[in-house]
This record gives C-alpha cells, sequence and structure tokens, in this order.
C-alpha cells in the first residue's frame, strides 16, 4: 500500500482491524529510508564543512545507491565509509 495518510485513513475507515492488515510496499519504505539517511548525511556534512572535514563531501549517492551495482572503487570508498563513526553511518545500519 502507498503511504500516503488520506489511503491509510480511507483503508483505516473502510476495513475492521485494517491496523493489523495493512502492509506498505517495498518501494515507498526504501524511498523513506532513503530520505531519512540523506537529512541525516546533510546536516552532518554541513557541520563537518564547519569544522574543516570533507569526509562526506561527494558521498550523497553512495548512501542511495545499491551496493550490488557499485563499481570496486565505490565499494571499497562505501565501505570505508559505512564503517566510520559518522552519525550517517549508523542511520544507514
Amino acid at each position: 500500500m502507498d503511504m500516503w495518510p488520506a489511503f491509510i485513513n480511507a483503508t483505516l475507515e473502510s476495513i475492521s482491524g485494517a491496523e493489523e492488515k495493512i502492509a506498505f510496499d517495498k518501494f515507498h519504505v526504501a524511498k523513506y529510508l532513503g530520505e531519512a539517511v540523506d537529512k541525516v548525511r546533510r546536516q552532518e556534512h554541513k557541520a563537518l564543512m564547519a569544522e574543516g572535514y570533507e569526509d562526506l563531501t561527494g558521498s550523497k549517492y553512495d548512501w542511495l545507491y545499491n551496493p550490488e551495482n557499485m563499481t570496486r572503487k565505490q565499494k571499497r570508498r562505501f565501505q570505508a565509509l559505512r564503517d566510520s563513526t559518522l552519525k550517517t553511518a549508523r542511520s544507514r545500519k
């Protein structure tokens, strides 16, 4: 099911026990998770840049790509970012 509140509310109003029956589609769940990780990345990047660090520069799409579709170079870079102590890395796990 789409995660639009109007769809959810209509379903809850018209189907008894809908709270236990609603399942959201993988596309929308992945979209919201990706947006949340990107929000954390942007905030952290801004804070790091203010301190003179460029750890997250150019990494936006690294966090959004499916690792199966990455080149070896991208995988190595992303692995280093993901294994770091950055807030963005923790939000992705």
